[in-house]
């Protein structure tokens, strides 16, 4: 039982994860550490790194693990003190700072010595990172926003999905256009601009992402003043305009065989014979003979209703009424038999 108190106490300054070299270290062996795992009290997340049973799981563990096992002796909180860190780079990095939209298929790290993994899914970058190019993020030690913009640019990572990141990145006032400009310098060429202008380039990733040409020329003309908030207010509107058209043609898209099979029920045989019913039986209510036929039931009917046929009415249900009570009353007495030539002799 303390073995496990002794991991859960270290686990809970690190994500609830512990690596085998830190339990080793507090006197807890790899036989131990194996065996606490197969009674559940531990859950391997990858070699050498576990997480505590009863520790939420989190959508960063595969990053922090893969951070761990890279200097899986020491404790996260004494790596974070380290002046030059091995840092969540690149593509990694772009989606903790929620850059963009790359799809960071690898875990990537700059590393300031040279060291090697077996983890296909780990990229590590050979690299030095000074005291204000790396920042924390979710307890992770990153590369800055703009550390990470040079970083993709000097990886080549396509133009699109940089432009998504450049964008992000001024939007949200986390780097101002000249030092992105600056950035972006050294790699102009790799993207067809002149050499050395980080400023068209800059306007053209603006431009790329959504941002209308008025304002990326405004941004490419600022090479000497910041952009106002009016104009990071309008850049962010475009952003918002984009997505929504993106939505929109996903809309479209979504619905186009819903109308393509709407419009051939419409155009069909059977709706046209149905369309064509429907004239025929219109055009017959409106008929001469139809509007003849309709006007003699309302004289029957005005005729029914006319006084005349009501004092009519009343008087046969009079008549009817006599001629019952005649034949009640006819019934009720008994005449005697009579024949004709004879005579009731009297006494």
């Amino acid at each position: 039982m303390s073995d496990v108190l002794d991991l859960a106490d270290l686990a809970a300054e690190q994500w609830g994860l512990v690596t085998t070299s830190q339990a080793r270290g507090l006197g807890v062996s790899a036989q131990t550490v194996a065996r606490l795992t197969n009674q559940g009290a531990l859950e391997r997340l990858t070699h050498g790194v576990h997480r505590v049973a009863g520790t939420p799981p989190s959508p960063l563990d595969d990053l922090r693990a893969a951070w761990l096992a890279l200097d899986p002796t020491r404790r996260a909180s004494e790596r974070l003190r380290d002046k030059d860190p091995i840092a969540v780079a690149y593509r990694s990095a772009a989606v903790l700072h929620e850059l963009g939209d790359l799809e960071a298929d690898r875990l990537e790290f700059i590393i300031g010595t040279r060291k090697q993994t077996r983890r296909p899914d780990v990229r590590l970058h050979r690299g030095q990172i000074g005291p204000g190019e790396w920042t924390t993020v979710e307890g992770l030690p990153v590369t800055s926003v703009l550390r990470t913009v040079a970083d993709l640019a000097a990886d080549h990572v396509d133009g699109g999905h940089l432009a998504s990141v450049v964008r992000d990145a001024l939007t949200r006032r986390q780097v101002d256009d000249q030092q992105l400009a600056a950035a972006l310098r050294p790699y102009a060429h790799h993207y067809g601009v002149r050499v050395g202008d980080g400023e068209a380039l800059l306007a053209r990733f603006l431009q790329e992402s959504g941002v209308s040409v008025p304002i990326g020329r405004a941004v490419e003309l600022a090479g000497a003043m910041p952009i106002s908030p009016a104009v990071l207010e309008m850049l962010e509107s475009s952003r918002n305009l984009q997505r929504l058209s993106e939505q929109l043609a996903s809309i479209q898209s979504a619905i186009a065989p819903a109308a393509r099979l709407s419009e051939q029920i419409v155009n069909s045989p059977a709706m046209k014979a149905a369309a064509e019913l429907v004239r025929q039986q219109g055009a017959f209510a409106n008929s001469p003979a139809m509007k003849a036929a309709a006007e003699l039931v309302r004289q029957q009917a005005a005729l029914a209703n006319s006084p005349a046929v009501q004092r009519l009415a009343k008087q046969s249900a009079e008549i009817a009424e006599m001629s019952r009570l005649a034949r009640t009353i006819s019934e009720s007495i008994k005449l005697p038999d009579f024949e004709p030539g004879k005579q009731e002799n009297s006494e």
